[in-house]
């Protein structure tokens, strides 16, 4: 019975999150989420693989911080913090509707001791969150990288109802907006050489692409409105969908026309069991009450198919070093398209290398892991997931 009531009441809520808030938020009568603009969120722990490698860890160093927007402009005014999680709301003169959860960790001595005076931006993939990234972190942290770690909007602790993101513009312009914050704090606590600042970004899957998406739209020079990255490193990038994952020019088209109507309503579940020939992966991965666990939503599906569009019409304009890595057996995201991006690059510092076998998680930390995945792992690390930003 309490099964069912369960049930009954998930499903009402999702009806109400899809065809009814909309309107009445538009409308001004209602806050997001009933009032928690996180989506309940906020409130759950950090998962066991996080408290060890970083927010438990010791030596560890972490701050967390949030970045406004009105709609789709970034409020950079380092006074609003804590602004708790009702949405949306007024700020002088600006209605507020949206924030980006952030983290800068750190090792303070092994930043000292390596003085490399250097950020890596980690941008997670698709139903995840920035502790997802923290195996991959903890390695730039121990080699003196001060690391930022960032919640996508919908996921993590930012804004938004889970899942839903429909436009990849909304996660490149949270990771510009995230950059220009953080340079804000470090010029107001006065970081030491702050002008020769190097900053790289890296990231899985949807990650990839937002660091990929990023570096074309803010070429260098750095200003006031825009951050460009000194290099960026993508593992099995969403360049391209896999054939096998990326639903047929038919159901696309269904899906434009009921997007009018029920944008924001969850309907397949493409890449449930082509994540890893390892069935622990995906079991682990949804036991994780942090990470979206739903079906793709209309609108989520429509806006990274426009995305990847949008990038390969404008591929050209990176300019930063890029390192490639996927896996030939990727049944998500399709290596071939990795390829066909890597050699449409007109920047000379580019590297693409493909590992034999391997499937859609490259990076895997669940508990029990065999002791081949282990050294599988440290091999792509030593490889060039920070190597190459030294």
């Amino acid at each position: 019975m309490s099964h069912l009531v369960s049930c009954v009441a998930w499903y009402t809520r999702e009806i109400y999150y899809v065809f009814i808030e909309p309107w009445l938020a538009k409308l001004g009568l209602v806050y997001f989420g009933f009032g928690d603009a996180s989506y309940g969120r906020e409130a759950i722990p950090y998962s066991n693989i996080e408290r060890e490698l970083i927010y438990e860890a010791p030596g560890v160093k972490v701050t967390r911080r949030r970045v406004f927007f009105s709609y789709n402009e970034p409020i950079l005014d380092l006074k609003m913090q804590g602004q708790g999680l009702r949405l949306p709301f007024s700020y002088l003169g600006k209605p507020v509707t949206a924030w980006v959860n952030y983290y800068v960790w750190e090792r303070p001595d092994e930043v000292a001791r390596a003085k490399l005076n250097a950020d890596i931006y980690m941008a997670h993939g698709i139903n995840e969150y920035s502790g997802r990234t923290a195996t991959a972190a903890s390695v730039h942290l121990r080699n003196g990288f001060r690391v930022i770690g960032i919640d996508m909007p919908s996921f993590g602790r930012s804004s938004g109802l889970h899942g839903y993101l429909p436009t990849l513009r909304w996660n490149e312009g949270a990771l510009n907006a995230v950059m220009l914050h953080v340079h804000m704090w470090d010029e107001y606590e006065q970081l030491e050489n702050l002008a020769n600042r190097k900053r790289f970004a890296q990231g899985a899957s949807m990650g990839g692409f937002t660091c990929a998406y990023h570096a074309a739209l803010h070429p260098p020079p750095s200003t006031s409105v825009s951050m460009s990255l000194n290099g960026i490193c993508l593992t099995a990038p969403m360049l391209q969908i896999s054939p096998i994952t990326r639903p047929n020019v038919c159901i696309e088209a269904i899906a434009r026309m009921v997007s009018l109507v029920a944008g924001r309503l969850g309907v397949l579940q493409p890449i449930r069991g082509h994540l890893s020939d390892d069935p622990n992966v995906e079991f682990y991965a949804r036991q994780d009450r942090q990470g979206y666990l739903g079906r793709l939503r209309i609108d989520t599906g429509l806006g990274i198919a426009d995305g990847l569009t949008h990038l390969d019409q404008i591929a050209e304009s990176i300019r930063c070093p890029i390192l490639i890595f996927h896996g030939t057996a990727d049944r998500v995201t399709d290596p071939d398209g990795s390829q066909l991006f890597y050699d449409r690059l007109l920047v000379q510092d580019k590297t693409i290398k493909f590992w034999p076998g391997w499937e859609h998680v490259m990076i895997k930390n669940y508990p029990g892991m065999s002791e081949q995945d282990k050294a599988a792992r440290t091999k792509l690390f030593r490889n060039g997931l920070w190597i190459m930003l030294v």
